[in-house]
């Protein structure tokens, strides 16, 4: 029975006993790998923003660092000497006419009404200057009536008060800069100093709500999206004026994701950091706008004086409109190159500052109808050889790194004219004196009683910046040495004049160990005897062989060395022809004193310096040192004036309007050909020959005389005239045995 009653059961199977373990232990395994996958989250996101902090701290490291250091290396700025108007000046038309020209004066048919305009008639000159700040304080506009008769101020004159002006002092010409190596240039602004409707404008055209965004603007993003949409093609940017300032600053123009949002977060970062006003005001000093050969224009400031002649808060509303179209692009809209594209971006801005009520539309149209007119300039880095002396003279007092950082405003005593005319002289002299364009030529000009360096030429291409023949071209100097030694004979003896009988027979001068040394003369022909002043008009080489070695070559050294030459020079006998080396500034240091009557003034090509603040750092006076007897020199330059009437350098005669004295100066095997002369407010050296120092053909007279004679025609107006000396007197003598004689005979 019991197993019927089992067999009516249901009978269930049971599990295994692990069963029950192996479901936990799933669940177990699930929850460790959602455990697992939440710490792999958490590790992940903090390692994606730890990545993502350093990167912010990364970016925004680079903007602060760049903003609380200096934000800009500003180069130095080197600007020509002002033109100084006085009555008594001396001064031809032509020159004011060409200085005025330079420094991008408006030459208008009616009596001037704005800044750097001028009336010319006949000797008449009417002309309103430009304000300019220089060492010694603001120079402020002025409206002037000049008179030159005879090249000659004669009257100068306050147009509205009428009455005599003491001292006109023109701005000083931009020469170049002395860059940094990015070459970037800027004159830079305050925020207070720019004009309001200027700022209104700027916003209104790049950035409408820059005071109201945090640095990106999702608005302007969106719009400038639809705008683009709608007109199938990129036509407006939705970048803030932030985002435009850090692209400019810290970042590439490259057109890709990573970029762009490098520039939203350090766009966000940099309104984090500083104030809207800092912002702006760096943005309108960083703003790239047009290229001047190597030369970047840079922010607002630097662009309305490069491309209008004056200051931002002198332009008139159409100029700046005409900037501010440049911010789309600086090339395109560059009103020197392209006014045409200039002019149309220009009237799209005054009818959107129309529209927004900025402008009336009557002034609009008035506006809008104005040409597009730039100033002239002369081209940056035009003066590479005269820029050197320049440095070279700062480097004694500045850092290499302070000249291309600093933002200093140099002044220097470049003469536009005299430097142009320099210039002229050897590019169209030189293809007459050889068809071989590899002959060379360098030229130093210099104002004789203060050491003013007015104009420098390294070579047959003025403008090319490459070896500077003037500086750094040592050559033999041939006859220029022989006043040198005259002028020692002089002052060792009385017994030396100019009719001292001097031996011109053959010399040979015994050496021991050496072999004999013989000079010989150029015509290699001796002369007997001649008297001292013959030997220097004709520059026989054996006279003052013997004269230089009898007053001693030591003596000769000691009158280099009071005469400015400060390099060593070994006495060796053929010191007495010259046989030394010199660059054409060397020479002009020497003939320096000549021309100032023994009074030797350093070379100086630097008169002042400002901080980019315009305040004085450093001003150059005048040294004047007297080594020489005057007497003595007088004597010298008396026989020089001859050379140029009578002697090697006779040539002049009937060139020249005005007495001029000089010396011709011939190497060994006519490779250096030299000429060293002055008048009475010019001196100028002027050397030509070969790199490779092959010969030339050419001697001091039938070469660099011919450049210094065309320069002179140009650039000298009083002639020279030796002082009187009560110790001294003329006499007439006989030039064949030195005697006292009638004139006549």
């Amino acid at each position: 029975m019991p197993a019927k009653k089992n067999k009516s059961k249901t009978l269930k199977k049971r599990k295994p006993r692990g069963s029950a373990k192996a479901k936990t232990s799933k669940r177990s395994k699930s929850r460790k790998k959602s455990a697992a996958k939440k710490t792999v989250f958490i590790w992940l996101f903090s390692i994606s923003l730890a990545a993502f902090s350093t990167y912010l701290f990364y970016l925004d490291n680079r903007i602060t660092q760049r903003f609380e250091g200096r934000i800009w290396q500003l180069p130095a700025h080197v600007y020509a000497r002002p033109l100084e108007l006085f009555v008594g000046k001396t001064i031809s038309t032509k020159q004011l006419i060409f200085e005025l020209d330079y420094l991008n004066y408006q030459s208008i048919q009616q009596l001037p009404q704005k800044v750097a305009q001028y009336r010319h008639l006949n000797d008449v000159f009417e002309i309103r200057t430009r304000n300019f700040i220089f060492w010694d304080g603001d120079e402020k506009s002025r409206n002037i009536r000049i008179t030159i008769e005879a090249d000659v101020v004669t009257q100068l004159i306050d147009i509205y008060t009428g009455k005599n002006a003491d001292l006109v002092r023109f701005d000083a010409g931009y020469l170049t800069g002395i860059f940094p190596s990015h070459s970037q240039d800027r004159v830079l602004l305050r925020l207070d100093d720019v004009p309001d409707m200027f700022i209104k404008m700027l916003l209104l055209i790049e950035d409408r709500r820059f005071f109201t965004h945090w640095g990106v603007d999702p608005v302007s993003i969106a719009r400038a999206l639809m705008v683009n949409i709608t007109s199938g093609r990129t036509v407006q940017g939705g970048s803030t004026l932030t985002q435009q300032l850090v692209k400019n600053l810290f970042l590439t123009q490259d057109k890709t994701i990573v970029r762009k949002l490098n520039e939203a977060f350090m766009s966000l970062l940099l309104e984090l950091h500083y104030d809207k006003k800092l912002i702006l005001e760096t943005y309108l000093n960083e703003i790239y706008l047009g290229q001047d050969g190597r030369r970047a224009i840079h922010g607002f400031g630097l662009a309305s004086e490069f491309y209008f002649g004056k200051s931002l808060k002198q332009l008139s509303i159409d100029e700046m409109a005409i900037l501010i179209g440049m911010v789309k692009g600086a090339s395109y809209y560059n009103p020197k190159r392209n006014p045409e594209h200039a002019k149309e971006r220009r009237d799209v801005v005054l009818k959107t500052m129309q529209k927004a009520g900025l402008i009336t539309e009557r002034q609009s149209v008035k506006q809008s109808a104005r040409p597009v007119v730039t100033v002239k300039h002369a081209r940056s880095g035009l003066y590479p050889a005269f820029i050197d002396m320049v440095k070279l003279q700062l480097q004694q007092d500045y850092q290499s790194d302070d000249l291309s950082s600093e933002g200093l405003r140099v002044f220097t005593m470049l003469d536009p004219y005299v430097q142009f005319m320099t210039e002229q002289a050897i590019v169209k002299t030189l293809p007459q004196l050889s068809k071989n364009k590899d002959l060379q030529a360098a030229a130093v000009v210099v104002a004789p009683s203060s050491g003013d360096v007015l104009a420098v030429v390294g070579g047959r291409k003025p403008s090319y910046k490459g070896f500077n023949r003037a500086l750094n071209a040592e050559r033999q100097i041939g006859s220029l040495i022989k006043p040198v030694i005259y002028l020692t004979a002089f002052q060792g003896s009385s017994e030396y004049t100019l009719s001292t009988i001097l031996d011109d027979s053959e010399f040979i001068l015994k050496i021991p160990n050496q072999d004999d040394w013989q000079p010989q003369n150029y015509d290699k022909k001796y002369h007997g005897d001649v008297t001292l002043y013959e030997a220097l008009l004709k520059s026989y080489n054996v006279p003052a062989v013997r004269t230089g070695i009898e007053a001693g070559l030591g003596n000769v050294i000691e009158t280099l060395s009071a005469l400015g030459y400060q390099k060593n020079v070994p006495a060796y006998p053929s010191l007495t022809l010259g046989a030394m080396n010199m660059s054409p500034v060397d020479v002009a240091t020497i003939y320096q004193t000549f021309a100032a009557n023994g009074f030797h003034s350093p070379l100086r090509s630097v008169h002042a310096v400002l901080d980019k603040e315009r305040h004085p750092l450093e001003r150059y006076s005048l040294e004047v040192d007297n080594q020489v007897k005057p007497e003595a020199m007088a004597i010298v330059n008396s026989a020089l004036i001859d050379v140029a009437k009578y002697g090697t350098a006779k040539r002049l005669v009937g060139q020249l309007p005005l007495q001029v004295a000089g010396k011709t100066g011939t190497s060994d095997d006519l490779r250096d050909s030299w000429f060293a002369g002055f008048s009475g407010d010019t001196m100028a050296v002027v050397w030509t020959g070969y790199d490779d120092n092959r010969p030339t053909v050419l001697t001091g007279s039938s070469g660099a005389l011919k450049i210094w004679a065309n320069l002179f025609k140009e650039v000298a107006y009083k002639p020279y005239r030796v002082p009187e000396m009560p110790g001294l007197a003329k006499y007439w003598i006989d030039g064949k045995n030195g005697l006292l004689s009638e004139k006549g005979c």
